[in-house]
């Protein structure tokens, strides 16, 4: 439509980073695809760009992919598959302060931010969200403030895809907040939380969602939520037939306590470590972390390891998965991608290893990112899993 367009417009049109973009066209330009002028890009002469268009794209994976016969029958039975397969995730919302800094600072020092943002976050609603953006049923229960950024929360939540939310308001809590820090030189993350509302779900408002836990297929949680209402809804949807799939993050001291209602936990390496008293370091003390949580009597082990992969174990296998190339920008949101996506996916009857890959792929767009809720498209992973 252009013929050409700056790195700035083109940061904006697609939601990445400049660096995404200059890292990008140079791939681009290296395939005769464009051609890169001063703090932009224009078209190259003689490309045809229609094969490029969404039909194109996708009549070539299903004409090509391994996955075609899958993909058809995703495309032509949709709604019905969506319809299905429900998900119900129980968490936190929260609201994310994010400052973006050169470096983290020292105790004692102040630095300026190259920019700051005002988002939605939350593991609870960033794994709902992630779900729903991988085709999931998703009912998502949280709690917020009767504040500021109520209607903050509820015009997030609304626009998310989310098939249903139910949201109960606290009159004395205020809504969950998260203090980040997000190193531009490492693309890693520092947070502090404010669980506010989030620790004040009571079991009277967990039976008041009884029916919805009762129909699904998998209940996921995590650890930002009251302990003891997380500890019934775990209960019911167990009770009830429900495979039953725990972050278990931020760690929590009474964590074994949930154990025994647990078929799948998700932990990364620190998470792993304080519950075994394994020091996770590398692949080998990961294996024998996995083994000790099993012994706990978790069927199912999903230990991420950031930038060393992620390492599965079930039915007495172990199984590495290495991550994928990417261009970090913001790590804020990759483990709650990587848990919406493999609810998803194992809600569509995927093995956990095939679940793992795909979720391990969105994962890696997700960090090329900025913001923990700015999740990626599912319709991007077919092409990252190509590439690798």
């Amino acid at each position: 439509m252009h013929k050409q367009l700056s790195n700035q417009q083109l940061s904006k049109l697609l939601t990445v980073t400049a660096k995404t973009i200059r890292c990008d066209l140079v791939q681009l330009e290296q395939a005769g695809l464009v051609k890169r002028i001063h703090g932009g890009v224009s078209q190259s002469e003689g490309v045809d760009i229609s094969k490029f268009s969404l039909d194109a794209m996708l009549t070539e994976l299903i004409q090509h992919s391994a996955m075609s016969d899958t993909l058809e029958s995703d495309l032509k039975q949709g709604r019905l598959r969506k319809m299905k397969h429900k998900v119900f995730v129980l968490g936190s919302f929260n609201v994310d302060i994010v400052a973006n800094l050169e470096r983290f600072p020292q105790p004692g020092e102040t630095l300026h931010s190259s920019s700051s943002s005002i988002g939605a976050g939350g593991k609870g609603a960033n794994q709902a969200y992630a779900a729903a953006k991988n085709g999931a049923n998703v009912t998502f229960m949280t709690k917020i403030g009767t504040d500021q950024f109520s209607q903050f929360a509820r015009q997030h939540l609304s626009s998310t895809g989310i098939d249903n939310t139910i949201i109960v308001e606290s009159s004395t809590s205020p809504t969950g907040t998260a203090l980040i820090y997000v190193s531009e030189q490492l693309g890693e993350n520092m947070i502090a939380v404010n669980e506010g509302a989030n620790m004040t779900l009571t079991d009277d408002e967990v039976h008041s969602a009884e029916q919805h836990i009762i129909k699904a297929e998998l209940f996921l949680t995590q650890l930002e939520t009251n302990f003891d209402a997380i500890k019934l809804a775990m209960t019911i949807a167990k009770d009830n037939g429900a495979k039953v799939i725990l972050n278990p993050a931020p760690y929590h001291d009474r964590t074994p306590e949930l154990l025994h209602l647990v078929d799948m936990i998700t932990p990364n390496e620190t998470e792993a470590s304080l519950m075994t008293g394994i020091k996770v370091t590398d692949l080998n003390s990961a294996k024998q972390a996995a083994i000790a949580i099993n012994k706990l009597g978790v069927t199912s082990v999903v230990i991420t390891r950031g930038s060393d992969g992620v390492l599965l174990y079930e039915n007495d296998q172990f199984i590495q998965i290495d991550v994928l190339k990417s261009v970090v920008v913001d790590t804020t949101g990759a483990g709650d991608a990587f848990n919406g996506a493999l609810v998803a996916e194992l809600a569509k009857g995927s093995t956990l290893h095939e679940a793992a890959l795909y979720a391990n792929a969105y994962a890696s767009l997700a960090v090329e990112r900025l913001g923990a809720a700015n999740m990626p498209d599912a319709s991007l992973v077919a092409a990252r899993l190509k590439i690798a």
